[in-house]
């Protein structure tokens, strides 16, 4: 299907011309790798490549116009200056798919933790009220009736619209969004406008990329910029990065959700054990009441989150319960893996020192006997968080470091740099091989031991340096789990 027609004339904000009144274009292209005659290149100022210098590469390959943030006189060509090529490049993408958002009631959630649990919990309760929804985050894109894997958490613009553009060949009527901070630095949903939005807690995460904790909070900020007029953000105050947040967004209209009494919407925990938890949720037109086997407070927390924002897209009370109530587990996160062993198991996604901190909180009041750890840390990212991961689990007592994504690092130097977190080592175990990582922590685990198996949770890839090797904790513990039981049987 063709592409239509785009005059520049018709961007948001301020625009400037050099060398022509306007330009108009189907054909928009941000790498100078991939122009084509014709094309119009739109120069990407990015973290460690400013597209600007590969400008004078694009009109070599035949670029017609370029898209710039600054003036390039020097290059013969016209060129359309804007104030932000990366929010230009995010309105291209949305006007040449019809700009099919205008259609979605949108609602976005940002934040370390809790992204994934909170937007598949708010698909159930919309799916529950009849309202067909896509779903784009970590796990899966989803465009309301077909299904698949995700690639980034927030894809790319061009990527994003044409999702929004199936939603709404689909008849989809709501679309629930993770939004990274990468991807709200790079502005990719900068068209958008969010009927509701939450921030569920801000920790240390992504430090690799935006350089400082006060530019990952920054990031994180920038959600409120696509706040439909009027609407308030939620914000998870138990948590001192949104509190912090909050002294930032005086302006913003919010609302603060936790266990706190001050908080505006609370749930209480009104009984907690290893099957689930029977939960007060305080909503804005009242409380319900809602049983979940969804374990630990960073759940109750993700399913207070859920249940305010349903309220915000007038979700009556009944199906929130009820949508919340259907959903029996999460991908990746907090499952149990199960095959008639007499302790238990647990694969979990959390791979931030306060990720898995919680998981270490949540799964010890409910372990009568030790708690068995497998974790490691990815290659090529934040290597200040790795001893920080460490401390967050010192108090288990079995700790198996091993390889998570290494990338291009060396497994060896990653578990070196996690194990320098830890004051006694008597405990832990380094192993880089995950599989064998995972079958002694099994083997060696006792009736009544709880076995987390951290770091990857959904994940289905592993990265070694160029290879891709396919690789599911969940399947692998699982098999591991069937052959300890044939021995035993035997």
């Amino acid at each position: 299907m063709p592409l239509p027609l785009i005059s520049l004339r018709s961007i948001p904000g301020t625009v400037a011309f050099l060398g022509c009144g306007d330009l108009v274009s189907d054909r928009f292209c941000h790498d100078s790798r991939h122009v084509q005659p014709g094309d119009v290149f739109i120069a990407i100022r990015g973290v460690s490549v400013d597209g600007r210098n590969f400008a004078a590469n694009a009109v070599r390959a035949g670029a017609a116009a370029i898209i710039t943030d600054r003036p390039l006189p020097a290059l013969p060509v016209p060129q359309c200056i804007v104030r932000d090529s990366r929010v230009t490049r995010a309105w291209i993408a949305m006007a040449q798919q019809n700009f099919p958002a205008a259609h979605l009631k949108l609602a976005g959630i940002t934040g370390t933790n809790g992204k994934t649990t909170t937007a598949w919990l708010l698909r159930s309760i919309l799916r529950t009220a009849q309202h067909r929804t896509g779903l784009i985050g970590t796990i899966e894109y989803s465009d309301g009736l077909h299904s698949r894997t995700a690639a980034l958490t927030t894809p790319d613009p061009e990527d994003l619209a044409f999702l929004m553009q199936r939603m709404t060949a689909c008849e989809a009527t709501h679309c629930v969004m993770e939004i990274s901070s990468h991807a709200l630095h790079q502005r990719r949903c900068s068209p958008l406008q969010l009927s509701a939005a939450a921030i569920t807690n801000i920790t240390r995460d992504h430090l690799d990329y935006h350089g400082s904790p006060e530019a990952y909070l920054a990031s994180k900020l920038l959600i409120a910029e696509l706040l439909a007029p009027g609407t308030p953000l939620l914000l998870g105050t138990d948590d001192p990065g949104c509190r912090t947040a909050a002294e930032s967004l005086a302006d913003v209209p919010r609302r603060s959700f936790g266990f706190a009494a001050d908080c505006d919407l609370r749930v209480q925990v009104r009984k907690s054990d290893s099957t689930g938890q029977h939960l007060q949720l305080q909503l804005e037109r009242g409380a319900i009441e809602i049983n979940t086997p969804l374990i630990g407070t960073h759940n109750a927390l993700n399913l207070l989150a859920a249940a305010a924002l349903a309220e915000r897209l007038d979700v009556p009370h009944a199906a929130i319960a009820q949508g919340l109530e259907d959903v029996a587990g999460v991908p990746g996160r907090m499952e149990a893996v199960t095959a008639g062993q007499p302790f238990s198991v647990f694969i979990d996604f959390a791979h931030t020192p306060d990720s898995l901190r919680l998981a270490m909180q949540t799964l010890r009041p409910m372990t009568s006997g030790r708690l068995i750890v497998v974790f490691g840390a990815g290659g090529d990212r934040d290597r200040d968080k790795r001893p920080l991961m460490a401390q967050a689990v010192a108090d288990a007592e079995m700790i198996i470091v091993t390889s998570d994504n290494p990338r291009t690092e060396r497994p060896q130097q990653i578990i070196d740099e996690i194990c320098a977190g830890f004051t006694d080592t008597s405990t832990v175990t380094r192993c880089t091989d995950r599989e064998s990582a995972i079958q002694m922590a099994l083997q060696n685990a006792l009736p009544g031991d709880t076995v987390l198996i951290a770091g990857r949770g959904h994940e289905t890839i592993q990265q070694i340096q160029n290879r891709q090797i396919h690789f599911d904790d969940r399947r692998v513990a699982a098999r591991i789990l069937r052959e300890l039981s044939a021995m035993r049987n035997t």
